[in-house]
């Protein structure tokens, strides 16, 4: 594949998930990440690690590589004989890096820290922290440090130019492509079918719609499947690791409706779909604000912005979500100072917007066929009221450090829900 070829299909890819345009207009260095070790990636959590002597949770240190943070909890929870509702983590990571993540282990007995210190697994390193009061949960997690590597990069003498537009004008915050699904972006499109109560669309969409970026086998069966709906030929067909697809389908052969069947869908998925919807259109919305003001440090009346803050030296968002009215020379001061950055919607039933947002919001929502309100649904799990994102990366400049050589690495720090990707993105422009 040649590499005009691979970068339009990078930007066909990210215009799906309405990553449209780049903030910084100077020339990408390209570059590819190759190996697991090449993404270095080290959790950052909300517990002090000097003091975990006390407390009913062991708290364990994994350094782990090609091991998605689910499966690893599923074979630890195995390999203990425990339910994995005991295993408590801040973070989900990726199974192409190299990760430092910790966790937490409920209700533990010497039997059972004995046999977490006899554990041996493949291509992880578990190491006991001490006790911790604290359980981890989803969440807990300032941030995390990157040490990431790019090979076959080229105008590494752009970066530093490239770094200075991003200082001056801000590092788009976009949702990346994890958000989305692994291989098949689709989960955004089953979220809006929700959102508009077209539950069998859903359903089937979730189930069967073909990706191009999937293995053309399995792409294969689910065109056949997306034109059939034949629940015995998916049945038959789609490979035993596709378990939620087989799940779905096994329950419409038990008489369920597609409603039905996706309400039995483990509860952080279904809450996925509608989080994906918001996550789309929050990018589609951050896209036309970069293509309108070439800038995200410019602030105006009706715009809502959120304040820096910083947790055991980490720069982060305080979520503190305030509107842009008479406050407007305190917010500019602010901005000015890099403590105040713009924020936008997470589009729920409660969202009130002003100002360009609201005219940009009611644009994108006529052109989606969805209203606000019907984010509102009886089922909780497809229920949201809405909520609001840094439009830019709370980023430090003073914790990048890049590197050079025959790769160039680059070492920095991102707080939670920021996307490594979604920065890099603008130094490499694929």
């Amino acid at each position: 594949m040649t590499e005009q070829r691979i970068m339009k299909d990078d930007v066909k890819m990210m215009q799906i998930l309405g990553i449209e345009e780049y903030i910084s207009k100077t020339k990408g260095i390209r570059g590819e990440i190759r190996d697991p070790e090449d993404f270095f990636v080290k959790e950052i959590i909300d517990i002090n690690l000097k003091e975990t002597k006390n407390g009913e949770n062991l708290l364990i240190r994994v350094k782990k590589k090609r091991w998605e943070t689910l499966n690893f909890v599923r074979i630890l929870s195995n390999y203990l004989g425990i339910s994995q509702r005991r295993i408590g983590f801040a973070g989900t990571k990726d199974k192409k890096a190299v990760t430092i993540q910790y966790f937490t282990i409920s209700n533990v007995d010497e039997e059972l820290v004995s046999k977490v210190e006899k554990l041996e697994l493949k291509d992880a390193e578990i190491d006991i922290i001490g006790f911790t009061t604290k359980k981890l949960n989803l969440g807990d997690l300032i941030g995390n440090e990157f040490e990431i590597s790019l090979t076959n990069s080229k105008n590494g003498e752009k970066i530093e130019r490239i770094k200075c537009e991003l200082s001056e004008k801000g590092i788009p915050n976009y949702f990346g492509p994890q958000r989305f699904g692994s291989l098949r972006f689709i989960t955004h499109e089953v979220g809006k079918l929700i959102v508009k109560k077209e539950y069998e669309e859903a359903f089937w969409t979730y189930v069967a719609k073909p990706f191009e970026g999937e293995n053309k086998h399995v792409r294969k069966i689910r065109e056949d499947l997306w034109n059939s709906r034949d629940v015995k030929y998916g049945l038959k067909e789609l490979p035993k690791y596709l378990r939620y697809e087989r799940h779905l389908l096994q329950k419409l052969r038990e008489g369920m409706n597609e409603l039905k069947a996706l309400l039995t869908l483990p509860k952080n998925l279904k809450l996925l779909f509608i989080h994906a919807y918001q996550s789309y259109l929050f990018n589609k919305l951050l896209s036309m604000r970069i293509r309108e003001f070439q800038n995200l440090n410019e602030i105006e009346r009706g715009d809502v912005v959120d304040f820096v803050d910083y947790k055991r030296g980490y720069k982060i968002s305080r979520g503190d979500f305030v509107m842009v009215d008479k406050n407007i020379s305190r917010v500019e001061f602010l901005r000015s100072k890099g403590w105040a950055l713009l924020s936008l919607p997470l589009p729920g039933y409660e969202t009130r917007v002003r100002g360009w947002c609201a005219e940009k919001l009611k644009e994108l929502l006529e052109y989606e066929g969805v209203e606000l309100r019907d984010f509102k649904s009886d089922i909780q799990e497809f229920s949201s009221k809405g909520s609001f994102r840094c439009a830019t990366i709370p980023f430090d400049f003073n914790r990048l450090d890049i590197e050079i050589d025959t790769k160039i690495k680059f070492k920095f720090f991102l707080p939670k829900g920021c996307y490594a990707t979604v920065f890099l993105r603008e130094f490499t422009k694929v």
